[in-house]
């Protein structure tokens, strides 16, 4: 909290002071009422700010018991609690509710929120958006039992997750399959088992009864050849397969 600049003096003006300095004193009370105020509201020193005088914040200073409630006057405060300010609420009835820990909302103290029967009632609410059987995608590595406090969740890695189909490939719950990378067989290269012809030679350039002979040097080839045949071949390596994807985190509840 910032020190006012002017300092609050309830000495001042006094008995003896001349009366022109009044108007020096009333101008120093409204600087501190209005620095005062200014720790937890929006008040500037012009008075004209659109937001003037709203709260930004609520400031609570510690205390060993805030105080007791009483018909018409609850209390919020800061209260002490094992050596600790956690935020307390005291009823008309002078109850105190403690709303915060040390570490966040004291969730079985408040009745209707976080209470020990609605945790029960919030994991059968769970239940019924996550059933058994629901899968989940998420970007964090904590199990869904955590998250949502429910359930046992069995995780689903190496493979993407396609809709089931009434026939064909895809038309049995739970299935797998699939690969990386795929070396493909002749068939499938489609370089299927081929024949080529091969001319026949004849050293000297003997005649031939092929109407396209041809010479080359000492040696003449013409169009009564033989043929060879070509054995098939699987491809030398293999290539990818994979679709263009993103990785995240994916569970199933399995119970």
């Amino acid at each position: 909290m910032a020190v006012p600049t002017v300092s609050w003096s309830e000495t001042t003006p006094a008995g003896s002071d001349n009366i022109a300095l009044g108007d020096n004193r009333i101008r120093e009370l409204k600087t501190q009422l209005r620095e005062v105020i200014a720790v937890d509201h929006d008040m500037d020193s012009t008075g004209q700010d659109a937001a003037w005088g709203q709260h930004k914040k609520v400031t609570f200073q510690e205390a060993a018991d805030i105080g007791s409630g009483a018909t018409g006057v609850p209390i919020l405060g800061a209260q002490t609690v094992s050596g600790t300010p956690v935020l307390m609420y005291t009823t008309e009835a002078d109850v105190d509710i403690q709303i915060t820990n040390t570490t966040g909302i004291n969730a079985p103290a408040i009745t209707g929120v976080y209470a020990a029967a609605n945790v029960a009632a919030m994991a059968t609410m769970m239940s019924l958006i996550y059933p058994i059987g629901s899968v989940v995608t998420l970007g964090v590595s904590t199990n869904p039992a955590t998250l949502f406090g429910i359930g046992t969740w069995t995780a689903i890695t190496g493979s993407v997750i396609v809709g089931k189909a009434a026939a064909g490939t895809f038309d049995t719950l739970n299935a797998t399959g699939g690969a990386e990378t795929v070396t493909l067989t002749s068939a499938q290269s489609g370089v299927p088992a081929h024949t080529h012809g091969t001319p026949a030679g004849q050293a000297g350039g003997g005649a031939y009864a092929g109407s396209q002979a041809w010479t080359s040097g000492a040696t003449q080839y013409g169009a009564n050849g033989t043929s060879a045949a070509n054995a098939t071949a699987d491809a030398a390596s293999a290539h990818t397969n994979l679709q263009p994807y993103i990785v995240k985190y994916v569970w199933e509840r399995t119970a």
